[in-house]
């Protein structure tokens, strides 16, 4: 089967995107990794279906959305069938629905300070003391509070699975694409009154899933910063 011509455009962070760019990769599937600057989405949103992105072509056809389409489609063109393995399809869902669970229940903490409108609050109210006190003890709380049980809630089934990937396997799946990418994110150093290191203080079990993950040949050195960063 010939591979098809993929497009897949994004933001030049991690983001969304990043469980579809790991599961290209372990599937060994050439792509095109489109990275725009936040300054030109204002002229290219418009031309999205829904105003959002990331956003994939195949073969030049029409836009395609929605990430975890995305990531399943991206484990449809692995030749080993182990990104999404059909004995183990209850496992991965699960998994993903967990991992949805946990980026909802994170998401105020996050986007209270850029969109505050939908929490209620004012425009311009996290540049507030007020404000900055808020987002302080609300992201704070889920570190001290909440990030454990989630990185709890993977690490249980990590060992109920095998101990080394999140469906019980010896080979990633595409929930162990998102699951990575999610938790690389608490730990990269870039979001105010979260250290760097409190997924691993939290869960040194977690903290070496990631590495192990991101020790994969497909995988290593891709990283300069977070957990998984090439030394």
């Amino acid at each position: 089967m010939t591979t098809p011509k993929i497009k897949l455009t994004y933001f030049d962070i991690e983001g969304v995107a990043e469980p579809i760019r790991l599961a290209f990769a372990l599937a060994d599937v050439e792509f095109e990794d489109d990275r725009i600057n936040f300054s030109q989405w204002s002229e290219l949103k418009p031309k999205t279906p829904h105003g959002t992105l990331p956003m994939m072509t195949i073969d030049d056809g029409p836009a395609i959305v929605q990430s975890q389409a995305m990531l399943r489609y991206a484990a449809s063109l692995d030749k080993t069938d182990s990104l999404y393995p059909a004995d183990k399809m209850l496992e991965v869902e699960q998994a993903i629905g967990l991992l949805g669970d946990f980026t909802r229940a994170w998401q105020p903490n996050l986007y209270l300070a850029m969109r505050p409108h939908l929490f209620g609050y004012p425009e311009g109210y996290s540049k507030t003391e007020e404000g900055q006190a808020k987002i302080k003890e609300m992201r704070e709380n889920f570190v001290a509070n909440e990030l454990p049980k989630w990185l709890g809630y993977l690490s249980d089934m990590i060992d109920a699975n095998g101990g080394t990937f999140l469906c019980g396997s010896d080979k990633p799946t595409i929930a162990d694409c998102m699951a990575v990418a999610t938790i690389r994110s608490f730990t990269k150093g870039h979001v105010d009154h979260v250290d760097a290191d409190c997924v691993a203080k939290s869960n040194p079990k977690i903290a070496a899933y990631v590495e192990r993950f991101c020790a994969l040949p497909e995988v290593k050195g891709r990283y300069t910063t977070g957990l998984g960063a090439s030394q």
